[in-house]
């Protein structure tokens, strides 16, 4: 950071500034000072770091004077481990050769001049002056994301600095990505004209946390928060439909119930930039493609979708505008649409009647089959039926003359 540069950090925030250590010319210890304004927010944090005074030469403990509120010293003892001394950390990084400084939950008293002295030696040195102030700070953001979606995180910066994006851990926020990389994993930042977003596609639970957004000068040794945001990671219901074209589709989405006044749809796979479709808060809650209607006492919505189409395709969500402004916009249902196209072969203009007639006689051939068995079952019933009373009659006609024979001959006997 150059001499009397100012950088601005924000409310909840991080600030994190690199100063490097004036040229020592030999013993002399009537070293020039230079100075750098940072303007931190309350309750945010600041980290600042100091190169030795001579990369070349280890120290075994380096002093940070603190000018304000009141003249104190504190003192690094441990080597490349972080050391808590109130609120203020410390970490004596040994093979990076510098000093790292920050103080967290910054309040106004914490304004003031910090300079970083050798042990042992009163040789003036470069001094940090810390604005503690509200202006330009922006607010907080809890921010709810869905497991397998996407979620984009927006930061507000119009100046040409250098973007950043980092994840806290512990004393530190690692860093992510910036405008000199814009692409790690899962992560996307994107310049817009009023700032700068941060995609995070196929959200899991290991994204939950704590992120920050912020800018850093163009020679990167200074950096500034912008904004902080909680990430929140939560599973949601998911269901599918699979539409022909031309249909009309209607679906339901049920939302808890709480102090929701004006739910939506919207489509999109980052349901936090999407733009509503159709909302419960117009009047006219029918788009011609699109309508809603509420069931207050069910808790529940209906969207039908008429004559849909190909474009249609594509993942909705149905949501509620927040109510409270450090929260973003909660959703209940994630509904995915595949439309299905009817296929009709253009060979020629008699191809789709050869083939419908085709798979008519078909269906009529087979529909007749069960008919034609039926009719040859009953036919071999009644044949075995007319065979059995056919032997019947003439058995009983044998029997008869067998009958009327015995009798004769019992009559010429006697006689």
């Amino acid at each position: 950071c150059e001499a009397g540069s100012i950088a601005t950090g924000c409310r909840e925030g991080l600030f994190e500034i690199t100063y490097k250590y004036p040229k020592l010319n030999g013993e002399s210890t009537d070293v020039v000072s230079e100075e750098s304004e940072v303007k931190g927010c309350p309750k945010g944090w600041v980290e600042f770091t100091w190169k030795y005074p001579k990369p070349n030469r280890n120290y075994q403990s380096i002093d940070i004077q603190c000018a304000i509120p009141k003249e104190t010293t504190i003192q690094s003892t441990q080597k490349d481990v972080w050391e808590n001394k109130g609120s203020v950390s410390l970490f004596h990084d040994t093979k990076n050769k510098n000093l790292r400084v920050v103080i967290k939950q910054l309040k106004p008293e914490d304004s003031g001049k910090y300079k970083c002295n050798k042990r042992g030696r009163s040789q003036k040195t470069d001094e940090v002056e810390l604005e503690v102030e509200e202006d330009g700070c922006q607010s907080q953001l809890i921010q709810t994301a869905y497991k397998t979606a996407k979620t984009t995180i927006t930061c507000d910066y119009t100046g040409n600095k250098c973007k950043f994006f980092c994840k806290e851990n512990g004393l530190t926020c690692e860093d992510i990505l910036s405008t000199k990389s814009s692409v790690n994993g899962t992560f996307t930042l994107t310049e817009t004209k009023c700032g700068f977003n941060m995609s995070i596609s196929n959200v899991s639970s290991e994204h939950a946390g704590v992120y920050w957004c912020g800018v850093e000068s163009n020679k990167g040794n200074s950096r500034a928060s912008r904004k902080q945001i909680q990430l929140e990671v939560k599973a949601i219901t998911t269901f599918k439909r699979s539409p022909t074209t031309g249909q009309n589709l209607t679906y339901w989405c049920k939302y808890p119930n709480g102090a929701f006044i004006k739910k939506f749809i919207c489509k999109g796979e980052d349901p936090s930039i999407c733009q509503p479709l159709v909302s419960t808060a117009k009047q006219n809650k029918n788009t011609g493609k699109f309508s809603m209607k509420e069931d207050k006492e069910k808790s529940s919505i209906s969207i039908t979708v008429r004559d849909v189409t190909p474009d249609d395709t594509g993942t909705y969500w149905c949501g509620a505008e927040s109510t409270d402004k450090t929260r973003s916009n909660p959703f209940f249902h994630r509904f995915e649409m595949t439309v299905v196209s009817t296929t009709v072969s253009t060979t020629s203009s008699t191809s789709p009647v050869s083939s419908i007639q085709s798979t008519t006689a078909s269906t009529e051939s087979l529909g007749s089959f069960p008919v034609l068995v039926t009719v040859i079952i009953c036919v071999a019933v009644l044949l075995l039926l007319f065979v059995l009373i056919f032997i019947l009659i003439y058995k009983r006609l044998i029997h008869s003359k067998n009958t009327r024979n015995g009798a004769a001959a019992q009559y010429i006997k006697e006689v």
